[in-house]
């Protein structure tokens, strides 16, 4: 069976291999990892943060399957402010690139791009909301999987999200990471991925619609398992193979049939 959390961040600085084996010797077979701000690479930032992860991610494919998921994250805006440069512009070229090395097939997704999860000013803000808007035509025009970072929202600001999405992106292939579990509840088609606590996923299961789980790993070691800790998401598979009687079809739902639908990866299948 497949096990697969849809969000982690594996660093060389953090526990690094540690916490994708820790994962795997829990039950885990599969992950994505999507790239951690190192706001001390300086000079080519998105060069050298994009080739670090790729490198980390074939470390990861010793021992499973792995997404890569490349791309700016809003508080990125904060380190090229400080260092004088043009946040959009860095932000909208660290996009192309990621774009480029995923359609030369050495990664596969977008994200985490959007915009903060606490208050900024406007500036910020709507610069954030326009290095979205760009990444969304990418991931329509080149057929990317993306991954949003967003603050939390009600009904009617998925409800806008989507209404954006369908304008300017592919809702087939947009996923909401970090989402809280009931946001699934919400009448929009926006793929959610909930962060895999016990309580959250039984609430996201009693909706009967289709989501995706994740720990949101930081690999910290002065914040060790924040978010949640590496094993969280397989401990969760366990936890729903002995409380529900239809497991395997709710298990094949979180872990297989979405997403292959959005990563279009043989392994969620095979």
């Amino acid at each position: 069976m497949v096990v697969f959390d849809n969000f982690m961040h594996i660093r060389p600085s953090g526990c690094f291999i540690k916490a994708a084996l820790r994962f795997k010797m829990a039950g885990g077979t599969a992950l994505n990892l999507v790239n951690f701000p190192e706001h001390y690479l300086c000079s080519n930032y998105y060069e050298k943060l994009y080739n670090e992860t790729i490198k980390t991610g074939k470390m990861i494919e010793e021992h499973l399957n792995v997404i890569i998921t490349l791309g700016p994250y809003p508080l990125d805006y904060i380190y090229f402010k400080n260092s004088g440069k043009d946040p959009l512009k860095e932000m909208v070229n660290g996009i192309d690139l990621a774009v480029k090395i995923i359609k030369d097939g050495h990664a596969d997704a977008l994200g985490e791009i959007g915009t903060p999860h606490f208050n900024v000013d406007d500036d910020f803000y709507n610069v954030c909301l326009k290095v979205l808007d760009y990444a969304l035509e990418a991931s329509r025009d080149n057929k990317i999987p993306l991954i949003i970072h967003s603050e939390d929202f009600n009904c009617n600001g998925y409800k806008n999200l989507e209404d954006k999405i369908k304008r300017l992106g592919d809702i087939n292939i947009t996923v909401k990471h970090h989402a809280n579990p009931n946001d699934i509840g919400c009448n929009d088609h926006l793929y959610k991925s909930i962060i895999a606590s016990r309580s959250g996923i039984r609430n996201a299961i009693n909706y009967k619609k289709p989501f995706m789980i994740e720990t949101d790993y930081v690999d910290d070691k002065s914040k060790p398992g924040k978010v949640i800790p590496p094993e969280s998401v397989p401990l969760r598979a366990r936890m729903i193979r002995n409380s529900y009687d239809n497991h395997d079809e709710i298990l094949n739902m979180i872990f297989s049939e979405v997403p292959y639908k959005i990563y279009k990866k043989d392994f969620f299948i095979d």
